[in-house]
């Protein structure tokens, strides 16, 4: 448990000074957290799911036309950090998040400067979607209010998440439906200017005028620089993919790139903490001392999830998201074993049950949350997309993550399901021990699977008349 900063609830002003000082905010100090009000803009790649499957198969060739387009989008939305326009927070696969604060304090002008960015982006993304061929289509969430944020990451990359409401719910609108276009939540609707919304065909939704007028009022210099390069570039990047060496936790994101990317058969897990967001929420409203006892929390469930996944389990955390942990697991050595690879994945989640009761038992917190997960199946690449250096994206696309994702988004409240080729592959004592869809800790899971590590194997092994099919001596 790191010692935290006792500096942590920030008034807006000075966390936003201190955030824009550090650059990037992925540098912002792991032992301080700010209170940040402003602006969470959210883009969804519509058309990615469409581009991961070729004829209906995954193949190396849709892989590359995949991370292709990923990396074209990835490289225009870095030119986000290079003003005072926004910063980008993060990526994840289809999904790419911004922050807007400025200018303090106003949050009509903070809605409309996030407008205006969405507007710019939407027109970026059909001018390289006609220089490159890729279909273009793109849906903005964008919700205002106040997050916690922090950077995390002492045995691991550094990731910067923000925590709270109006983060979750902008991914959340984002993703809500098929629809391209700018959208805003009922409260970013409200604080925004006047005239900024109208009524049509029962719903309300953005005026044109307002868009139009928005993304006029704004220069993006260095975004504009970033599309007519990225646009005008004849030469791809040439994604070249290799078998890894397992365990998949030996595998470094730093020694990844588009020419050096791994890609095999791996079961995918999305672990996510139910109930989380009302938990920061509830401690932002409960001021320094509650921030402070949930950022011990966060530091403390983070750095367990990811050495279940990576140490316990020789899985390979691919990032955080939000209050969720994207990870991969794999086995077979020369050929993939889907079988085997969902029965780790099944493992390592009930390990990251029996963890995460641990974590809460150890920072004596007895707040209501709990783990969903969602495991699936099948070909998935991993590299490294946009700059190069430190601030590349660590990345893994493919259906399978796609679907582990909405598979565990599908459970209400906390539990574990399989995607559908998870189930088909998956052994039958694998899916008899889930099939209530509760996880259990690791010591009964790994009992019900007759794992080497399991207590009660441990056991016969010294003691083989333990065994409840040993005859018992006659008297």
């Amino acid at each position: 448990m790191p010692d935290v900063d006792s500096n942590i609830a920030l008034d807006s002003a000075r966390a936003q000074t201190t955030v824009r000082k550090s650059g990037l905010i992925g540098r912002l100090p792991i032992r301080q957290a700010f209170l940040v009000e402003g602006v969470h803009l959210y883009g969804q790649l519509l058309d990615f799911d469409g581009l991961v499957a070729e004829g209906g198969s995954e193949t190396e060739t849709s892989h590359r036309r995949l991370l292709r387009f990923l990396n074209m989008h990835y490289r225009v939305w870095d030119a986000v950090v290079d003003n005072d326009d926004g910063d980008r927070v993060d990526y994840h696969g289809a999904r790419l998040h911004a922050v807007i604060t400025s200018p303090a304090g106003d949050a009509a002008a903070q809605i409309t400067r996030a407008v205006a960015l969405a507007g710019k982006l939407t027109e970026a993304s059909e001018r390289l979607g006609q220089a490159h061929g890729f279909p273009s289509r793109i849906r903005f969430g964008i919700d205002h209010g106040r997050c916690l944020a922090m950077t995390t990451g002492r045995s691991h990359e550094k990731d910067t998440l923000f925590l709270g409401r109006p983060a979750n719910h902008a991914a959340k609108l984002a993703a809500a439906e098929d629809e391209a276009g700018i959208f805003l939540t009922e409260t970013a609707q409200q604080r925004a200017r006047p005239g900024a919304v109208r009524k049509s065909a029962g719903r309300t939704v953005l005026d044109e005028t307002y868009i139009r007028d928005a993304v006029r009022s704004f220069a993006f210099d260095s975004l504009e620089r970033r599309i007519d390069e990225v646009a005008q570039d004849a030469v791809e990047p040439i994604f070249r993919f290799k078998r890894p060496e397992l365990p998949l936790a030996s595998v470094k994101f730093a020694d990844l790139s588009p020419a050096n990317s791994v890609r095999m058969g791996m079961a995918s897990i999305f672990a996510d903490i139910d109930g989380f967001t009302d938990f920061v929420d509830q401690a932002i409203e409960g001021g320094a001392v509650e921030i402070k006892k949930a950022v011990r929390t966060v530091h403390v469930i983070r750095e367990e999830l990811n050495s279940v996944l990576n140490d316990d389990f020789d899985g390979k955390r691919v990032r955080f998201v939000g209050d969720c942990i994207q990870g991969c697991v794999a086995e077979g050595e020369r050929t993939d074993d889907g079988p085997g690879s969902v029965r780790q994945a099944v493992m390592c989640a009930n390990g990251m049950q029996s963890s995460f009761d641990l974590c809460l038992e150890a920072v004596d917190s007895d707040t209501e949350i709990g783990l969903a997960i969602g495991v699936e199946y099948g070909p998935t690449p991993m590299t490294r997309l946009g700059y190069r250096g430190e601030d590349s994206v660590r990345c893994a696309a493919s259906r399978a993550t796609i679907n582990a994702e909405r598979t565990q988004q599908s459970i209400e409240g906390s539990g574990i399901r399989l995607g559908l080729v998870a189930q088909q592959v998956a052994d039958a004592a694998v899916r008899r021990i889930i099939a209530t869809g509760r996880l259990m800790s690791f010591d009964s899971a790994s009992d019900l699977l007759g794992a080497p590590q399991s207590p009660a194997v441990q056991i016969i092994r010294s003691a083989p008349a333990a065994r409840s099919h040993t005859s018992r001596p006659k008297r």
